[in-house]
């Protein structure tokens, strides 16, 4: 007996569709849909990792950092450097550019290798009261 493990609130026929709309990857909007929901798995926090795709994951924020960070360091050369003025928004506009993806990469590798810690739930049981000895006495 064969059994599909599949989101309750859909029917396996709207299960199947899904699962082959996700792995389609022919047309444009198709890619942005796959990439950006890889980006909002990362993101989110609640994706579980292998010791691989944290490697892997690993590896391209540090090659996104190291290539962005000599981006952004001969940006900021250039516009210290610079003593015309005329290009000097479009160099400043790159600087903020580079920056934001930088940050945009660090917050992604804080999410998705760093997992949070789970909250520890508090057991309820007998209330106790205050006073550990003051029990009554039945006789």
């Amino acid at each position: 007996m064969t059994s599909v493990l599949y989101y309750s609130g859909m029917s396996l026929q709207q299960w199947e569709r899904d699962v082959l709309n996700r792995q389609r990857n022919i047309v444009f909007p198709d890619t942005n849909l796959n990439e950006g929901r890889f980006y909002r798995n990362i993101a989110s926090g609640k994706a579980i990792f292998t010791l691989g795709q944290r490697l892997c994951l690993l590896t391209i924020v540090v090659f996104v950092l190291v290539v962005t960070s000599f981006g952004l360091a001969q940006m900021i050369g250039y516009v210290l450097s610079e003593r015309d003025s005329r290009f000097i928004l479009t160099e400043l506009w790159s600087c903020v550019y580079l920056l934001a993806i930088l940050l945009f990469w660090i917050f992604l590798a804080v999410k998705g290798l760093l997992p949070p810690v789970p909250m520890r739930k508090h057991r309820r049981g007998y209330r106790q009261s205050t006073h550990p000895y003051s029990r009554k006495r039945h006789d």
